[in-house]
Formats: C-alpha cells, structure tokens, sequence
C-alpha cells in the first residue's frame, strides 16, 4: 500500500477504479459479444451449414484452454494495467486488420475463424489478468462489491450485447459492424489507462523472477498443496461440467420438447444473465459473509432444486404456451440468481486464499477448467438426449448439485477470514 495516501482518499480512489474497471470491462465484453454474435450469423448466412458455425465456437473457445495457464503466469510476471490495456489494443488493431483485409478483399471464413481464436486469445489474457489485478485496485474492504459488480458487467453485457449485435446486423453491413467493435476495445483501453491498478498493492510485492516454465509448474504445485483451494477448484471442475449439461438441455426442452416461438425462447433463455445480474447488484450493496462455504452451499442447495424444476413441465406434458413462457422467465430468472450466489463467494475465497504474486497463474487455472470440461460435458449431455427422455437431464443434473452441496462442500472447512494477500 501506498504510505503517503490517507485511507480516505484511497477509499475514494479505490471507488473511481471500480466505476472505471466496471465500465471499461462493460464497453470490451459488449464489444467481443457483438462480433461474435454477429459473426456466427455471417457464416450461417454465407454457408447455411450448422457445421460451420460449430467449427467457430470451437476457434472461440479452444484457445481458453491452452493460453489460460500462459495467461495466468505472464499476469504474474509483467505490469498487469500494462497487460490489460494492450489486450484491449491488440483487439482493436485485429478488427482493423479485418476492416481492412474485408474492404480490399473480402471476408473468408479462414479469416473468421482466425480472427475468432486471435479474440479469444486476447479475452483470455483481458479476463485472467483483470481478474488477477481486482483485488491490489478495489482493496480489502471492497473486494465483495468488486467481484459483484465484476459479474453484473459480464451479465449485463451478455444481455444487451446479443441485442444490439441484432439490430446492427439487421440495418449496417458487417464492415461497419467491425468497424464499431473496434471502437469499442480502444474505448475500453482509454478507459482502463486511468485504473490505478497497484492501488492496494504492497511495493514489496514480489514478482515470480524463476523462469517462464518454472514459474508456471509453481502455480500447480501450489494450487495442489493449498488443501482449501484445491478442493475449491475440484467442486468447480464438477459445476462447468454439469451446468454443460443443462446449458444444452434448456434449449432442448424449450425449442424441441415444448415447441417455443424464437421470441419466446430469446427471452426466457434471456431471463438467466437477468438474474444474474440482479443478483450480483444485491450483493454489491451488502455486507460481506463472514462464513462463505455456508452460503455456497446453500446456493447449491437452492439451485439443484431450481435445476430440477427445469424437468417438470416436459414431464407432466404441459400444453399452455402462456404458462410454460411463464413459468420459465420465472425459474430462469431464479436459476440465474442461485448462480451469482455460488459464484461471487467462490471468487472472493480465490482472491483472500491466494497471495498477489499468484493470483494470475490460479485465476489462469480457473479459466482453463471452466473452459476445458465444458465442451466434454455439452457433448456428453447431447448425446444422452438422444437416447433419454429430456425431462431426465435437469434431473440428473440438478441431482448433482445436491450431492455436491451436500456431500462435497459440507466437507470443506470455513477458512478463517483473513485480509488480502499482498
């Protein structure tokens, strides 16, 4: 910490990095959903093949997995405000490339693709390094706020991002589209210079020095020899692969079992990141839980039930279109809540149990397994509805959920509250 700043005026400039952080993170999170969303429906429109849109969020997401770790320990190693702002800059200059290679010579779905995985590459370094950097910005005292208000900017984004990518698509050409997500990233850089960053950050903070290899092979070992966070780490490992699961059954249940409008599906599927971000507003504002394993497993508790109810309508043959809408905008909206319940605890542990120089290389880690298991979990989940009765799926998984909150996370000791690591 910075002795020649009061507490007061570092409360206030802590306030300013969150409002800017939130802001920016909106603006660039906006930005790579519009393109995305916008390029999926490119390709599906100059293809008409469902294959060539899979092969997409494959180049979207494939590179989650093998440059989370990398992420993580460069984050460790190097400036962090210095990362983040050139991954802002790196995909403004991709959409520029594209503006430009598009104008001269079209757009080929090599192209795409590239530019598909070049972005994820890119998120993956913005992601795992914010992520990293928001506890030495927001402080101690403002750590739960932080990581709440961090999620509404991702749901936030998530709902009106797809929204407006529709409406672009429908009136401009794709190269003013580019043209606009490139704004959005260097808004997003210009916004982010003005974040102080190291605010709360220790200046005899040690930086990993060992090298490259080295330094990553640390953040396993020490993610494998701190007991707490390795168990935490493992129930999150189980969350992504059966939240796959559901992720692929809600939209079978709601397009192919009840026969939903496409109106009717956006807005009910909508009602998830709704939730979620009402949620993490409501927790911003309130004070911190002293005892967080408790709560996490009560929104275990809360979202298998929720989870399950998912199966009902299918099951019970309900035929009312109104009461089917109905009651999904409902339990969606819930089930997006219980998640934010789950989630912004889990991440306040993972910053208070992991000291500063290790955050980027554990939060790297985290990237890898969110993005690592889903893709086996939608497969498998997939391939099980073609051979089960649909309502069996939210069954299944929402019975998970109870054997994790009950089984799993009743073992997993209530770590004794502790201020930030340096």
């Amino acid at each position: 910490m910075n002795p020649a700043l009061s507490a007061e005026k570092k409360e206030r400039l802590a306030q300013r990095n969150i409002l800017l952080f939130i802001i920016g993170k909106f603006i660039s999170l906006s930005g790579a959903s519009i393109y995305s969303f916008v390029i999926g429906l490119y390709i599906l429109k100059v293809t008409g093949l469902g294959t060539s849109f899979a092969i997409a969020l494959v180049c979207a997401s494939l590179p989650r997995i093998l440059f989370g770790p990398l992420a993580g320990t460069i984050a460790d190693k190097v400036n962090r405000k210095m990362l983040i702002i050139l991954s802002e800059v790196a995909s403004g200059l991709l959409m520029v490339f594209i503006l430009f290679y598009g104008y001269f010579w079209g757009l080929p779905l090599f192209l795409l693709y590239l530019s598909e995985a070049l972005l994820a590459i890119t998120s993956t370094f913005f992601s795992v390094t914010a992520s990293s950097a928001l506890a030495s910005m927001a402080g101690d005292q403002n750590i739960q706020k932080a990581g709440s208000l961090n999620q509404s900017a991702s749901s936030l984004a998530g709902i009106i991002g797809p929204l407006i990518a529709g409406i672009l698509y429908a009136f401009l050409s794709i190269e003013l589209i580019v043209l606009l997500t490139a704004v959005t990233f260097f808004s997003a850089g210009i916004i982010e210079f003005f974040i102080r960053f190291n605010l709360y950050e220790s200046k005899n903070s040690i930086r990993p020095s060992e090298p490259f290899f080295q330094s990553l092979a640390g953040g396993f070992r020490y993610l494998k020899g701190n007991g707490f966070l390795y168990s935490l780490l493992k129930i999150a490992f189980w969350i992504n692969f059966f939240f796959a699961g559901i992720n692929v059954a809600i939209p079978y249940i709601l397009n192919n079992t009840l026969n939903f409008s496409s109106q009717a599906y956006g807005t009910t599927a909508a009602m998830v990141s709704v939730g979620a971000l009402v949620s993490s507003l409501i927790i911003s504002r309130q004070k911190e839980h002293n005892q967080k394993t408790r709560m996490i497993r009560n929104g275990f508790l809360l979202m298998s039930v929720l989870i399950s109810m998912i199966g009902i309508p299918p099951l019970l043959g309900f035929t009312s279109s109104a009461l089917n809408i109905s009651y999904y905008i409902i339990l969606l909206g819930l089930t997006g809540a219980s998640i934010m319940i789950v989630n912004i605890p889990i991440m306040v542990l993972i910053q208070r149990t992991t000291p500063n120089e290790m955050r980027g290389r554990i939060f790297g880690l985290v990237e890898t397994i969110a993005a690592a298991i889903s893709p086996l979990g939608m497969i498998l989940f997939g391939l099980l509805l073609d051979y089960i009765p649909s309502f069996y799926v939210p069954f299944i998984t929402g019975g998970a959920f109870l054997l994790i909150g009950v089984f799993s996370l009743s073992k997993l000791p209530e770590p004794a509250e502790t201020k930030l690591a340096g």
